[in-house]
């Protein structure tokens, strides 16, 4: 139960950080609204870099933390290009549903790299949820 609520709370912070991506990518270009909004991310590595100690990288690995860092420049690349997205012009409430779309792309590449399978009711909630978001996208 617990990571359910976890995971609504992160549903409503998300769904505030795309309105106000949108609000900050209005005022300023891609990189000053990329510096400004990862501040906070710096922050809280900050945090947890002294809360956990720096040896949770030597016990993990070099080679999980090279894979850790190619997934937060995939993260990073992709957010980048999200602002762009807003400050060419596309709207927040088409934009971000867009985006959303990612899991499909994870489901395929899943199945394609992890080896996983998806049960008919999860293949066809990813094609619902592409639906979905090609109606809210209409203009």
């Amino acid at each position: 139960m617990k990571w359910v609520i976890a995971a609504l709370a992160t549903l409503l912070l998300w769904g505030l950080w795309g309105v106000l991506l949108k609000r900050v990518s209005q005022g300023g270009t891609w990189y000053q609204v990329y510096v400004a909004t990862n501040t906070a991310i710096v922050v809280v590595v900050a945090i947890v870099a002294v809360a956990k100690g720096l040896s949770w990288a030597q016990e993990a690995g070099w080679r999980w933390f090279a894979l850790s860092f190619i997934t937060g420049l995939a993260g990073t690349l992709g957010y980048i290009l999200l602002v762009l997205s807003m400050e060419w012009g596309g709207k927040a409430s088409i934009v971000v549903p867009l985006t959303s779309l990612y899991p499909a792309v994870t489901v395929v590449l899943s199945r394609l790299i992890l080896g996983e399978t998806l049960s008919i009711r999860q293949e066809v909630g990813v094609i619902l949820a592409i639906i979905a978001v090609v109606l809210l996208s209409l203009e």
